[in-house]
């Protein structure tokens, strides 16, 4: 009976581990076994016909989207329009964060970072697309340049409240 007992002690403390460990994934790490999601078919196609460098990073841009609450084409946008989508970036900064000083250890950090400041940060936090695309960059066409990559990528309505 007693040795049913410990063993039943270790087998739980090992899949409460394991569970553990997987609460805390880091943000670089995408899911492997994740659900078809035909937006990623869709950008990949996009960022490769653009000759984006961040294609690589496809599954990241929807991951963090969905996570962060986010039109899932509005990061990209902004990376092809700062950044051709890494061709110019500096320091793993496609989105030209903090005027390009900004200094990632990979797209998928930067990735990680514009998308939760987009939904925390003061200057961005509780706004609709118009809004945080007016705090983004406050230069006028800006946000139109955004809103026609994000519809070149799906021609879907836009979001509300632009």
């Amino acid at each position: 009976m007693r040795s049913y007992l410990q063993t039943g002690l270790v087998i739980m403390a090992g899949v409460l581990g394991a569970v553990s460990a997987t609460a805390d994934m880091d943000h670089d790490m995408i899911p492997m076994y994740r659900k078809y999601d035909m937006r990623e078919a869709i950008l990949r196609r996009f960022l490769k016909a653009s000759a984006a460098p961040v294609e690589t990073d496809t599954a990241a841009f929807i991951v963090e989207a969905d996570e962060h609450h986010l039109d899932w084409r509005l990061l990209p946008s902004l990376a092809i329009v700062e950044s051709g989508g890494g061709k110019t970036s500096r320091r793993n900064n496609p989105f030209g964060w903090n005027n390009g000083a900004s200094r990632f250890t990979s797209a998928r950090d930067a990735i990680h970072h514009v998308a939760e400041a987009l939904e925390e940060s003061s200057p961005y936090k509780g706004k609709n697309l118009r809004g945080k695309l007016k705090a983004y960059n406050r230069n006028p066409g800006y946000r139109q340049l955004v809103t026609n990559v994000m519809r070149q990528i799906s021609p879907a309505a836009v979001a509300e409240g632009l």
